[in-house]
């Protein structure tokens, strides 16, 4: 890839047509906190606008609780701002993962073609036409689907009214403007990832210069196992979407947050399960590397050792204090610590420090949640045994 094309991911065709009406600079912090506030004022203000004109023209005091929503916050002026700068975070750390495949010389140059067509074919799917085109029509079919299915009192109560259609002004704004626009930020990531997983089964798929005795133990992989960890400001803002609505729970219908432990941890497994995938497809090249390596390196170590044995073990050796200056020793040393990394090398693409990184930065957003039920110094001194 080329450094003025170096992009593995196509800008958005939203963010595209907001550059072309000029809502947004060129320049990207300027760019980002425009759009975080865009988006912002888009899915959380008019909401709250309009339950505010309701309390004041009708004196509903059901139309407060939009304020007292903390599942409305929690998606819409944090999980939104967090999805849109990630794209910010997580985009540029992508490509320079993509980009080292070629600066490492892992791409054999025979397959330098092939590299730059699953590049171009990744640009072209990361959010083309249709795929945009594919996500709009889902997520208003969701919405069709809720708004059918739904009962009234289940809905949140600002949402309700006594009119035909049973939603009020902020009611229909949620379900035609700000939840789509949320699922809309979230599909894309989910479809962003779907492609990354492609551009790496594409990479795998190609002639690579994997080393079995790289010190890393993953033949020079070692570099795409880490990518996960690079999600964790999008694992952090399911977090946010899942802890926001079991807040409400917990605060306002009384739920026991210990009784039900499950969804913060069934959140973090589903989190880590989807981010921790995708460097997986590179377990077949990794075996045939490592059951290379073992032949290759294994034998190797035996022929030196054969050398070594008949030249030291023979009786008639002649061994005194100058043979331990010998470079004999330190050479077959160093040869079997070679050999020692081809043998304990690792044919899976997995790294438990990303999977406990993406599920801390889930479970992050439940602590205040836990914060409100359990008593400062019950959680002090439970802090204080794991310390002591």
């Amino acid at each position: 890839m080329s450094e003025t094309d170096t992009s593995i991911f196509e800008e958005p065709k939203h963010v595209r047509v907001l550059r072309r009406l000029r809502l947004i600079k060129p320049e990207h912090r300027a760019q980002a906190i425009r759009r975080v506030i865009l988006a912002v004022g888009i899915a959380w203000v008019p909401p709250a606008v309009l339950c505010l004109l309701r309390w004041l023209v009708t004196r509903d005091d059901t139309a407060l609780n939009f304020f007292v929503d903390v599942a409305a916050y929690a998606r819409f002026a944090l999980a939104v701002p967090i999805l849109i700068l990630s794209e910010y975070i997580i985009l540029p750390m992508l490509d320079a993962t993509g980009r080292h495949f070629v600066t490492s010389k892992i791409i054999d140059p025979g397959d330098s073609a092939r590299f730059e067509e699953a590049v171009a074919s990744t640009r072209r799917l990361s959010l083309g036409v249709w795929p945009s085109a594919t996500m709009t029509i889902i997520v208003y079919a969701a919405m069709a689907v809720i708004a059918v299915t739904i009962r009234p009192d289940a809905l949140p109560v600002w949402h309700r009214s006594n009119g035909p259609l049973h939603l009020s002004l902020a009611g229909w704004w949620h379900l035609l403007v700000s939840v789509p626009l949320l699922m809309g930020l979230l599909l894309a990531w989910i479809w962003r990832v779907g492609v990354w997983a492609r551009f790496l089964h594409c990479v795998s798929r190609m002639n690579l210069h994997l080393i079995a005795s790289h010190p890393d133990k993953a033949a020079g992989l070692q570099f795409v196992s880490f990518s996960p960890r690079l999600f964790a400001p999008l694992a952090f803002a399911i977090g946010v979407i899942t802890a926001g609505t079991f807040a409400n729970e917990v605060l306002h219908l009384g739920i026991n947050p210990t009784e039900h432990a499950g969804v913060p941890i069934g959140t973090a497994i589903v989190v880590v399960a989807i981010f921790i995938c995708p460097p997986l497809v590179f377990a077949r090249p990794l075996l045939m590397a490592w059951r290379r390596g073992v032949f290759e390196y294994g034998g190797l170590a035996s022929r030196l050792g054969h050398q070594f044995e008949d030249k030291w073990l023979d009786p008639q050796s002649k061994v005194d204090t100058g043979s331990l200056a010998e470079p004999d020793f330190s050479s077959t040393t160093d040869l079997y610590s070679v050999v020692a990394n081809v043998y304990s090398m690792r044919p899976v693409l997995f790294d438990p420090r990303s999977a406990i990184a993406l599920a801390i930065a889930t479970l992050v957003p439940f602590g205040p949640i836990w914060l409100t039920v359990i008593p400062a110094k019950t959680l002090l001194s439970q802090l204080l045994k794991l310390v002591i």
